[in-house]
């Protein structure tokens, strides 16, 4: 069996490269000690963004500074114009295994991810198969992020868990199921959200998705504070917009974007207080937390505030 690994680099461009540095360690070193597959690493980019020379010299970096061996085959591959679903999607379609595994480039999975991952998909090989993704926690943003965002909290569990969605950071599946269900085109702006329609879509299909809680990996909370603001501008933008696809639409979407604040803002305050010792968050350090996280949701209100009153601007604006 060969499966390749596409890699979207355009999340790397958002985070620290120390994450890509040490995702790319455990992909080599996971991957170097399954005897049952080949793989093949395909990195996709924008060179609009990234040089293909770049992306080369670092991989070389890594695994020479590791000790790593390379893997059968890798790839790097530049769609020109692209951003981060269509790099998944054009990942997919070059990809030579019959089994792919989507990820991003800001991850970084824990021991014993891939194993997990594989023994899952030979359980389900018809299934998507998600691992179980948490935000870092190592820093005080990080656990803001950890227990008041759209991430569940770290969890201990070990099951595998039936799910209607996925993130899209981390998952296995055949490569056939993406080919004939690609991450469909969004409405103009819009960065994110594709794949929770994907998944709306698969469903109706009777296309089972689950999460691996085995398959560990955490993902970084927004890097400094102009990525923190333009993420929560356009998490407002795009969920405002999101009301009026066909899976979602409502029949007054302003009201409904409110009533989204609103609950998120009310769920702030209590998962950070209910959950702060998962973390590590110090009690002196609740009322600092909330305050950030209000602030984030604050911004996504005003996200979708701007965008009801000028599209057209929204949409060109806040690209992450």
């Amino acid at each position: 069996m060969k499966i390749t690994f596409v890699l979207e680099w355009e999340n790397a461009i958002l985070s620290e490269l120390d994450r890509t540095s040490e995702l790319l360690t455990q992909i080599h070193l996971q991957s170097n000690i399954q005897q049952q597959a080949q793989f093949e690493l395909l990195i996709l980019h924008n060179s609009e963004q990234v040089s293909e020379e770049f992306i080369s010299d670092f991989l070389r970096n890594v695994l020479d500074e590791k000790n790593l061996p390379e893997m059968e085959e890798t790839r790097v591959l530049d769609v020109k114009d692209a951003h981060y679903f269509q790099l998944k999607n054009e990942g997919v379609r070059h990809a030579k295994g019959e089994t792919v595994i989507i990820l991003d480039s800001d991850i970084i999975p824990q021991a014993g991810w891939l194993e997990a991952l594989l023994n899952a998909h030979q359980k389900y090989p018809e299934a998507i198969i998600a691992g179980a993704t948490h935000i870092d926690y190592s820093d005080f943003i990080g656990k803001c992020f950890s227990l008041a965002w759209f991430f569940p909290a770290p969890s201990d569990r070990s099951d595998m868990e039936s799910a209607n969605l996925i993130f899209s950071n981390n998952f296995i599946c055949k490569k056939q199921l993406l080919i004939d269900n690609p991450y469909p085109k969004m409405a103009e702006g819009v960065t994110r959200g594709a794949d929770t329609l994907l998944w709306k879509e698969l469903e109706r299909k009777g296309v089972k998705l689950f999460i691996c809680h085995q398959a560990k990996a955490s993902h970084p909370a927004p890097n400094g504070w102009e990525h923190f603001f333009n993420r929560a501008l356009a998490e407002g933008r795009d969920d405002y917009l999101r009301l009026f696809e066909k899976d979602f639409r409502v029949d007054h979407p302003a009201f409904r974007f409110f009533k989204i604040y609103l609950l998120r803002s009310k769920n702030t305050i209590v998962r950070i207080w209910k959950n702060r010792a998962k973390v590590n968050l110090s009690l002196w350090q609740v009322p600092f937390a909330i305050i950030t996280m209000l602030t984030y949701y604050l911004f996504y209100l005003i996200g979708g505030v701007i965008t009801k009153a000028t599209p057209r601007y929204a949409k060109v604006s806040w690209q992450i």
